[in-house]
């Protein structure tokens, strides 16, 4: 029962098989693109969409030259939306969450008021955050749309023709009543969204359509909310680290935490892949390191290592805005950290990882007001240095335990699983990944 999970990251785009009948999981990325937002001539900072949908496209036929798929399944970064017209075509390409037309959204917060916002949506606020992108939106472009379909399930409309609203991804936005699981309809209209064009947010599990013949169904379609459904955390004490662009750290809990506590701390309540909450809080994470890679002409993998060797290095505040999208990552870095322009590129990076897995720690600290933490679970490419999961087991006081590097496609492979009768519940998924 081979399925093919396409999971969108916001540096690369991946084509992934897995055989769910397998004795042992194994992820076989058939295809990967890179990409990025571009600076627009209007000054916009947009996805190249037509390009994203061409290489997903791209990698299900190859999946499909590799044999017969039972399914498809699609996830990706939650918060980025795309606007269909009458047409049910995009009005215009997807605008990034790292462009700098958000700059005034603790206006928005404000006007709101930001206990209220928590309270409604329990998310927590970042200028990344939908409703305020949708609050700096073109107000025309507003009124000619017909739907706002987020990223993920967008892809899954260009494959299928359905748009929906998976709900995991939907509880991203700041704009999705945590105590009633529906849109708010006021905080929509308070950024100029009509309620009419939003889908419904539904679980996942539905099939939506077929592609080439094969089901698309409506998978867990924030990327994080797959990685934790992949991710074997067990015991009570266990806490959770998805390393990558960003670096999602948390725990499982049955009900949503909006009280004041919660709050102070900006955590978020985001909707498990199938049932339960995951509060957790976003930190910058690899991003910053390999926007520096990319610049020196290095591997990230070369960078690590070479890291390892460092003895020491100045940390600096990972969520300083001037971080979200600067023109030369590691310039401002070293502004930040306060080291010279001729500092060695292992002492940048070492500063990175240092100043990664101090915010991390301090994230963990947090949640052990809620309940003890005692071991880290890490996924992702991030978990997969040495260096780093020493530095988090020193900055969280916790034991490191390695999951997955490829836990977001298995987490949506999974999910397809249930879907399609494989797996009775993810508990069973889970055991399988865990062997």
């Amino acid at each position: 029962m081979r399925v093919a999970a396409v999971d969108m990251g916001a540096t690369s785009v991946r084509v992934a098989v897995v055989d769910l009948e397998a004795e042992l999981p194994r992820v076989e990325v058939v295809h990967r693109w890179f990409h990025g937002p571009d600076a627009r001539p209007d000054g916009s900072v947009r996805w190249r969409w037509s390009e994203l949908v061409e290489n997903v496209r791209a990698g299900i036929d190859r999946a499909l030259a590799g044999g017969s798929l039972a399914s498809i399944g699609v996830d990706g970064w939650g918060v980025d939306y795309g606007l269909l017209g009458d047409d049910g075509r995009l009005l215009s390409d997807p605008h990034s969450y790292r462009s700098p037309r958000t700059s005034e959204w603790r206006r928005v917060a404000d006007a709101v008021g930001e206990a209220e916002l928590y309270r409604r949506t329990g998310v927590q606020l970042m200028p990344i955050n939908t409703i305020f992108q949708l609050a700096a939106h073109d107000p025309d472009e507003l009124r000619r749309a017909t739907r706002l379909v987020m990223l993920p399930e967008l892809v899954g409309y260009e494959l299928s023709s359905a748009a929906a609203s998976e709900r995991s991804n939907a509880g991203t936005t700041g704009l999705l009543d945590v105590s009633t699981g529906d849109w708010a309809a006021d905080l929509l209209e308070a950024v100029n969204v009509a309620p009419a064009i939003m889908p419904a947010p539904e679980p996942a599990g539905r099939r939506l359509g077929e592609y080439l013949g094969v089901p698309v169904h409506l998978v867990a379609a924030h990327d994080t909310a797959c990685a934790f459904a992949a991710s074997p955390l067990g015991a009570d004490d266990s806490a959770f680290v998805s390393a990558g662009t960003w670096v999602l750290v948390g725990i499982e809990r049955a009900e949503p935490d909006t009280s004041e506590a919660a709050r102070s701390a900006n955590f978020s309540n985001e909707i498990g892949a199938l049932d339960g909450y995951r509060f957790l809080k976003n930190v910058p994470g690899f991003w910053l390191l390999e926007q520096c890679a990319a610049q020196w002409g290095a591997s990230v993998s070369d960078l690590l290592e070479r890291a390892a060797a460092v003895s020491a290095a100045p940390v600096f505040d990972v969520h300083d805005e001037r971080l979200l999208a600067p023109d030369r990552m590691d310039n401002e870095v070293r502004k930040l950290a306060g080291i010279s322009a001729d500092t060695d590129e292992a002492v940048v990076t070492r500063s990175i990882v240092e100043s990664i897995v101090l915010a991390v720690g301090r994230v963990v600290d947090e949640l052990r007001r809620w309940q003890p933490v005692s071991r880290l679970v890490v996924v992702g490419g991030g978990g997969a240095s040495p260096l780093v999961r020493d530095r988090l087991a020193t900055h969280a006081g916790a034991e490191v335990v390695t999951g997955s590097t490829e836990a977001t496609a298995l987490g949506n492979a999974v999910v397809q699983g249930i879907a399609l009768g494989r797996f009775e519940s993810l508990e069973a998924g889970r055991r399988w990944i865990r062997g």
